[in-house]
């Protein structure tokens, strides 16, 4: 025959069981749940004590079941509760390494990475010179858009040999470079003036192709060599 205090344990570790098995199933937020069957339990123990309903007294086999009773609630309670606090830091602190990696991560990203060019710019030509522009120095990160350091002719002929296959030519009757239009002719000029945040993009290509090349463009020819 089993004994009646051990039957009373027996009964408390099997709630103390359920408790986390529920918890861990639903997906309740532990905290809260261990708190609040940890906090009853010790509450109502102290209630029914104070009422006179639980009755501990030694000798008697039901004072020891009592005893053991309240003894192993007690411990339940106790154990939820600080299981409750190891959760609720080991999470604070999963969530602040995943919130510094992130950072890190982002901060790793370069900056010519964060400016998204829209898809008519988008090529793999164009990301390419971007690139090659923004490591001499021709083109800052200024928030969303790019900022060109160079003058606004060499942005269009750079742009020209990007979008419009413009290229140089040196003529057979005189020793310098021609600014040539390429076989594309619509040039994007919309979208570059907002990219670069300037004016006229597309003026200052028509003005000046079938032309000589802009003083400094062997700094744009060496971008696409």
């Amino acid at each position: 025959m089993i004994s009646l205090p051990f039957r009373v344990a027996c009964i408390l570790i099997a709630g103390f069981l359920i408790v986390l098995a529920v918890t861990y199933i639903y997906k309740l937020n532990s905290r809260k749940v261990f708190w609040g069957v940890g906090l009853t339990t010790i509450i109502g123990i102290l209630i029914l004590l104070g009422l006179g309903v639980l009755r501990p007294s030694w000798g008697t086999e039901t004072g020891t079941a009592v005893i053991v009773g309240i003894s192993t609630a007690i411990g339940c309670a106790i154990t939820l509760i600080y299981a409750a606090e190891d959760l609720y830091q080991k999470k604070r602190i999963k969530g602040k390494k995943i919130a510094e990696t992130e950072s890190v991560q982002k901060d790793m990203v370069p900056d010519h990475h964060k400016v998204t060019l829209p898809p008519r710019l988008d090529t793999e030509l164009a990301r390419k010179i971007f690139d090659k522009a923004i490591e001499e120095g021709y083109i800052i990160i200024d928030d969303d858009h790019y900022e060109w350091t160079l003058n606004k002719v060499l942005l269009a002929y750079m742009c020209g040999r990007i979008y419009c296959e413009d290229y140089p030519e040196k003529t057979i009757y005189e020793e310098k470079m021609y600014w040539m239009p390429g076989r594309v002719e619509l040039f994007p000029g919309t979208e570059l003036d907002k990219l670069f945040n300037m004016k006229d993009l597309t003026q200052s290509r028509h003005t000046r192709k079938n032309k000589a090349a802009p003083t400094g463009s062997e700094k744009i020819d060496k971008l696409f060599e």
